[in-house]
């Protein structure tokens, strides 16, 4: 049997929409213990600006673009480990010590877990070092009072509960103690903007209780039942669901005014159901400016230091994506191109 010590370390970054996962893992490529990690981010939708933000600090950047990783059990995800492992064995990528894998926020870790226990490749030469749940501080207790199903079993998955945005959520500490209640073996940390980042793989560093102890044995042998499962418990919680990804490009720059009218339009309309919304807009000025939103809450826009590379060989094109759940999609990118860009209807 190959010893555990011997094997790619991976790393699994999960948590609803909007909870601050690539912000917490921008602060994590930044700290010297993770600089050599490669990354694997996956996005709901067709535009992927997570990948944009997190490239330049990560030369072995992977974005899984096809949905929700739960429906690619022995897909995508599976040939991009392959690939990534291949190219290293060949030196045509920089050597990387661990795999970091960025969910989708309406993804759960089962499904990765499984991945890498089912196929006879990857069981013997990546190991699951631990799982941590990014939680919204600020939404998290809506969340937990809703049961939501993905939320549910992404931190009932997680081997450690990151509570992000902690200094700006008056109840942090009482969301604490109620997943506390609900979790009493699972380590919860308050983590705030300006918190460094958590060694999330350290020497000592249990791998996920639940999910990974058997990865070593059974796993390896029964992985493909256990996979067959999963995905089938994971297509159906989609399927019952009316979720849709509108992403959107923009090729001229965007009248910020217009935009914020608009936006708050649908905000004060539709709040709950718009349950993120990203872009990096070109308001006519030098850099861009990126826009982050949960449900009600539009965080403070954020002037980058350069466009990212996409958007540039684009001519610096908007990008723009919203998730929103029960809202047609088409009506939204109507009312967005009649208010914002002052098309036709």
């Amino acid at each position: 049997m190959i010893s555990p010590s011997s094997k790619t370390p991976v790393i699994i970054l999960t948590g609803f929409l909007g909870a601050g996962k690539t912000t917490l893992l921008q602060k994590i490529l930044r700290a010297e213990h993770y600089g050599d990690s490669a990354v694997l981010i996956n996005e709901f939708g067709e535009i992927g600006i997570d990948q944009q933000l997190v490239a330049p600090i990560s030369p072995n950047t992977i974005l899984l673009s096809s949905g929700c990783l739960c429906c690619q059990i022995r897909g995508e995800l599976k040939q991009a480990l392959l690939d990534l492992l291949d190219q290293r064995a060949r030196g045509q990528v920089p050597h990387f010590q661990r795999i970091i894998i960025e969910t989708t926020g309406l993804a759960e870790p089962t499904p990765i877990v499984a991945t890498l226990q089912a196929d006879p490749v990857l069981c013997h030469q990546l190991s699951i070092r631990h799982i941590s749940a990014v939680v919204d501080a600020v939404n998290g207790a809506q969340m937990l009072a809703q049961q939501h199903p993905v939320w549910m079993q992404q931190i009932i998955a997680a081997d450690s509960i990151l509570l992000a945005k902690s200094d700006i959520a008056p109840a942090a500490a009482h969301l604490r103690e109620q997943l506390r209640r609900l979790l009493p073996h699972t380590p919860i940390l308050m983590h705030s903007l300006n918190d460094p980042a958590p060694e999330l793989d350290a020497p000592g560093a249990s791998p996920a209780p639940a999910l990974a102890a058997t990865a070593e044995t059974a796993a390896c042998a029964h992985g493909h039942e256990a996979a067959e499962s999963v995905e089938s418990v994971e297509s159906a919680i989609h399927r019952q669901g009316h979720v849709h990804s509108l992403s959107l490009n923009i090729d001229t720059p965007i009248d910020w005014i217009a935009f914020s009218v608009w936006l708050s339009a649908l905000l004060h309309a539709h709040g709950a159901a718009i349950w993120r919304l990203k872009g990096i807009l070109n308001v006519g000025e030098a850099y861009p400016v990126l826009i982050n939103g949960v449900q009600h809450m539009i965080y403070p826009p954020q002037h980058l230091a350069d466009w990212p590379e996409d958007t540039r060989q684009a001519g610096r094109r908007s990008q723009l994506v919203i998730i929103a759940n029960g809202l047609d999609p088409e009506r939204i990118e109507a009312s967005f191109r009649r208010h914002v860009l002052g098309e036709a209807a």
